[in-house]
């Protein structure tokens, strides 16, 4: 069964998934932030993590979390919530 946008304007709909906010795939390296204090192209470095570029926003995604993307649920689960300083630069 394909994915579907379960509310909103395009509830039922085909969506397409791994696709970001910004049209890109998503990669390792994929970041989501708030784009009002982060926008597209922003590129980061997270320790631990690496480099990355705000690619994607969502709901949850406010003020000064980001969420980076793993290919891996497992590695997502066993990367867990942190609080780190990253290092910022703007496009």
């Amino acid at each position: 069964m394909p994915a579907v946008y379960a509310y909103g304007p395009n509830e039922g709909k085909s969506k397409r998934v791994g696709i970001t906010a910004d049209g890109t795939k998503a990669k390792k390296g994929t970041i989501a932030a708030d784009t009002s204090l982060f926008p597209f192209g922003t590129e980061m470095y997270v320790p631990g993590y690496g480099w990355g570029v705000v690619h994607d926003r969502g709901r949850a995604i406010k003020n000064y979390h980001i969420d980076i993307f793993f290919r891996d649920h497992d590695d997502a689960m066993k990367w867990g919530r942190k609080w780190l300083d990253v290092v910022v630069i703007r496009n």
